[in-house]
């Protein structure tokens, strides 16, 4: 799926607080931003304002208008008005659940924004000074922030944040004089290609001279090369957040800057390639927060961030800085969030520790050095820095047990520690201590949890990831009192018990649950829809019984492939926002419902190897969704039945098709390559197809796999393979949908981890081999056990990139072409019971990755050729029995000498087997019949001698008698 990268995913306790106290200064003004009601009521025609732009929202899921009623407007949710005037001055309409909780908002669009337009009737608001409308679906295609803002004479406070408008941002905001806060980041909402907004045009930013926090992140302004000159007229501005805005940067640096007050600075996401010692800010003293996260910046630390004695937080994470010196921040003793993740740090950990400065290790809170390769063991003075509230050392090569003293840090509400090498134990005593623990993630280490049933954590854990950790045999019972639990995995765990009975009671309010590869059994509620939050299930992998339950309306992945669930699926299982849906591998039977249809965001569907029967339910262009985001149909191993499904011509984003192992039949449709033209894995064996390979498949320039095999195709293969790109020349692999990612929600990229899952069988080498993540790498072409005749076309040695080519049991004839060299990337080769003739081209043996051959059951001839790869095939004899006039290694039966002509056996070809049998057929009787006439000259001699001739002669023509006689 895709992933989003964010300024709030990056801020951090200590950040937040920052702006927060920013934000408090600008709105301190009980002038400005009136919290009272006016005594009198608000003013009818701002009533009548307010209520007309009531009646262009369309839905309003957080009931935010359930107050609107009555005449007093100044008493109505969101609305506020001056205690002095009775104008109103706020309107306050934000979506905090969307804002809150970015995960879940991921997977389901949105679900608490309001839908509607923007009423221009706001206008009559001649007053008002806080405007804020972020996280809302207002906008559309095409619609513009709009203009009539400006109109807003008053106004100090502007978030248009997290909004789906479009297009330039309207120059018309520079009329806003006494703006102090102006937010229009479009984080979240954009186009699949980049920003939905942009600007053109920036000479209206420093008419807004009172400024002080501007964010435009993920506005595109790509167009705009004198943004900085801009913002270096705005004296006031104290936060300037442009992450993620296609910044060009002048050749020139700007030295001198003019933003003397500024504080909080994001250039993530930037594309900064060097850091520049003249850039503007290093010089800026009054900088506390610097983020630089996720550019390109590759070299040691510059000297110049050394002298930035007022940061507080310092972000670097998602660069690539080598040489990396800690010594250089040794002066920053207001140090308190340092975040370097993926950065190459390459030193023990004790020694970078060591480097940073001491004046700030009891100050520091914020500490990430996940996948930064540090390697040894975490210091035992690690217990000095005292203020670590988050500490993440994801993905490093740190060993050795968990010190002890790390248990020390009582403030500690976030530790990372998983993707390492720690070993020993975890006990209850070690977690008693850490009282404020709100989110712990041990997973992928060598690590025991040593805690008794009936031990009652101090702390409610809102993430907890034990992935990997031998929590079992038995269920973890401690956990039953964490029912604060948002995201929670346990796979692979070592539990082969019951799930308890309280299990989902306790955890209904997760939003991602993972207890896959474990043996828990137990019987699947037949409702989970009051798990009202869950986003993501993976349950994979287990013993769990039962029929599919309804499911969460919110669920967006769901996977309890690989256990016993049976009956049918439910006519309606809900989930209208499903993404994933993997049930591979259970003993579901019935038909495929008519449901499937409607899940119009539904990206993988895996339903192989179950009992399922019938055909698939008829997509109709009035009752499906689906064809605008299925990437992968997998349905192999069950006894569907029916012509190609018709209704995947409109599933045009296609990528990956399995229909092996069913009971299909008809001919291939001669659209695939019109309608799905990205379609890249196709797989059809083991059916009942027939008619001929339509030359249309060949014109798939993404087809980089291809399984017709154990069909009734006849006619020849197409000469247009040559079009096959994919097999062809290297080529970008598509993403395979079948080995999806999922998101373990963590403050960095390190937890974004690739999903096991339901994998291509593909036949080679002789073998059934699974396929998951290098599936993208398989380039195979499998066409075996068919009816097909005619030659094996040369064209076919165009496709340089093959790894496996099976064309076995069929009825082809010629010879094998004698560029098949051509393969240099072969890994596995099946010609074998066919029809082949001639000798084996000698190239064969030049094909450096060849570990797999079958030639057998043809009519080759000639001597093998000899090479190093040929003579290192696992059985090699097997791969030419059945070809009788093969001779030499590895076969027994050695070439014959030159005869009197200088030919062999190797030149008496292709009817070498044909004249074999007649010369010793001719040989024979030439042999039997000299024999018969020396005899008969011997007795003629003897009758001569006693001058009578034998009755015998009488018998012969006289002529032959005659010259017998004379002999």
């Amino acid at each position: 799926m895709a992933h989003f990268a964010t300024p709030i995913s990056s801020m951090d306790a200590a950040a937040a607080l920052c702006l927060f106290l920013i934000l408090a200064t600008m709105i301190a003004s009980p002038a400005v931003y009136a919290q009272q009601t006016n005594n009198r009521g608000c003013i009818t025609s701002e009533r009548d304002a307010l209520l007309s732009f009531r009646a262009g929202i369309r839905s309003d899921p957080q009931n935010l208008f359930s107050s609107w009623n009555g005449q007093d407007c100044c008493q109505w949710s969101g609305v506020r008005c001056s205690n002095m005037t009775g104008h109103v001055n706020k309107l306050d309409l934000r979506n905090n659940l969307f804002l809150d909780d970015i995960f879940r908002s991921f997977h389901s669009e949105n679900p608490h924004g309001m839908r509607g337009n923007i009423s221009s009737s706001l206008v009559a608001l001649h007053h008002l000074e806080y405007l804020d409308l972020s996280g809302n679906y207002l906008g559309g295609v095409g619609v513009h922030i709009p203009r009539f803002f400006a109109s807003f004479q008053s106004l100090v406070y502007l978030n248009l944040s997290c909004m789906d408008f479009y297009g330039n941002v309207p120059p018309q905001l520079g009329n806003l004089s006494r703006l102090l806060y102006l937010d229009i980041n479009s984080a979240w909402y954009t186009d699949g290609y980049g920003s939905m907004l942009y600007i053109e045009d920036i000479s209206w930013l420093p008419r807004l001279p009172l400024l002080r926090f501007l964010d435009v992140s993920i506005v595109d302004l790509r167009a705009i090369g004198n943004w900085l000159q801009a913002v270096n007229m705005l004296p006031n501005l104290r936060a300037l957040l442009v992450h993620n805005c296609n910044l060009v940067f002048p050749h020139t640096p700007v030295v001198y800057s003019n933003l003397t007050s500024l504080e909080v600075l994001d250039l993530s996401d930037s594309g900064f390639h060097t850091i520049n010692p003249a850039y503007w800010f290093w010089d800026l003293g009054t900088i506390r927060h610097l983020d630089l996260t996720n550019n390109e910046l590759s070299e040691a630390f510059p000297d110049a961030m050394g002298n930035m004695t007022s940061l507080e937080a310092l972000h670097l994470g998602g660069n690539d800085f080598t040489g990396v010196k800690s010594k250089v921040l040794e002066n920053l003793c207001n140090l308190r969030v340092l975040t370097l993740w993926s950065n190459l740090i390459n030193q023990d950990i004790s020694q970078f520790l060591e480097g940073l400065p001491c004046c700030a290790w009891s100050k520091i809170e914020f500490l990430d050095m996940s996948c930064t390769n540090l390697t040894g063991e975490i210091p035992k003075w690690i217990n000095l820095w005292t203020d670590l509230s988050i500490l993440q050392l994801s993905s490093n090569r740190l060993e050795g047990s968990v010190p002890l003293e790390m248990f020390m840090l009582g403030k500690l509400k976030h530790l990372y520690l998983d993707g390492n090498y720690f070993n020993g134990s975890i006990s209850e005593e070690n977690l008693a201590t850490l009282v404020n623990l709100e989110e712990l993630d041990l997973s992928y280490n060598s690590l025991h949890m040593m805690i008794s049933s009936n031990w009652i954590p101090p702390f409610q854990l809102h993430w907890a990831y034990f992935a990997g950790c031998k929590m079992g045999p038995h269920f973890p019972l401690w956990l039953k009192g964490q029912r604060d639990v948002i995201y929670l995995d346990i796979s692979d765990a070592g539990i082969v018990d019951n799930l308890p009975d309280w299990f989902w009671s306790v955890f209904s309010n997760v939003v991602y649950l993972n207890i896959s590869f474990n043996q828990i059994s137990g019987m699947l509620p037949g409702t989970l829809e009051f798990m009202s939050s869950a986003v993501i299930f993976d349950l994979n992998s287990n013993n769990l019984t039962g029929t599919l339950p309804q499911l969460p309306r919110q669920l967006a992945e769901l996977d309890i492939s690989r256990n016993s669930l049976s009956g049918p699926l439910p006519q309606n299982f809900g989930a209208p926002l499903l993404e994933e849906l993997l049930l591979s591998e259970n003993s579901i039977n019935g038909t495929i419902p008519i449901y499937i249809c409607k899940l119009q965001l539904l990206v993988v569907l895996d339903l192989a190897k179950n009992f399922l029967v019938g055909h698939l339910p008829r997509c109709s262009e009035e009752t499906t969704k689906l064809s605008r985001s299925i990437l992968a149909l997998v349905l192999h191993e069950n006894n569907l039945s029916g012509e190609f499904p018709s209704f995947l011509e409109s599933c045009s984003q296609l990528v990956l098709l399995d229909l092996a192992y069913n009971n299909f039949v008809g001919e291939l449709p001669t659209w695939l390559a019109d309608k799905l033209p990205d379609l890249s894995y196709l797989r059809l064996g083991h059916n009942k197809f027939s008619g001929s390979i339509p030359v249309q498949l060949t014109q798939l320039g993404h087809l980089q796999y291809v399984d017709l095999a154990y069909n009734r195709i006849a006619g020849s293969i197409p000469r247009t393979l040559a079009n096959l790109k994919a097999m062809a020349q290297v080529t970008e692999a598509l993403w395979n949908p079948l080995v999806w990612r999922y998101e373990r929600p963590a403050n960095s990229d390190t937890n974004d981890l690739p999903k096991y899952d339901d994998s291509l069988v593909v036949v080679m080498k002789g073998q059934y081999l699974n396929y998951t993540g290098n599936i993208v790498y398989m380039v195979g072409l499998d066409l075996s056990c068919n009816n097909l005749v005619g030659e094996i076309p040369d064209e076919l040695t165009s496709l340089v990139e093959l790894t496996m080519l099976n064309i076995s049991h069929n009825h082809l004839s010629g010879r094998i072409p004698e560029k098949v060299s051509l393969l240099r990337s072969l890994e596995s080769l099946d010609l074998s019971s066919n029809e082949l003739s001639g000798d084996i081209p000698s190239g064969l043996a030049d094909i450096a990755t060849l570990s797999k051959l079958d030639l057998s059951y043809n009519n080759l001839s000639g001597r093998i050729p000899t090479g190093n790869q040929l003579q290192s095939l696992i059985d090699p004899e097997s791969s030419y029995i059945g070809n009788n006039y093969l001779c030499g290694p590895p076969l027994s039966r050695t070439c014959s000498e030159p005869d009197a002509t200088g030919g062999n056996i190797e030149e008496h070809q292709p009817h070498a087997a044909k004249y074999f049998y007649l010369g010793l057929a001719a040989g024979f009787v030439f042999g039997l019949w000299l024999v018969f006439i020396i005899f008969l000259f011997r007795s003629c001699a003897g009758s001569a001698r006693s001058g009578a001739v034998p009755s015998r002669w009488t018998r012969l023509p006289e002529g032959l008698a005659l010259q017998l006689r004379r002999g």
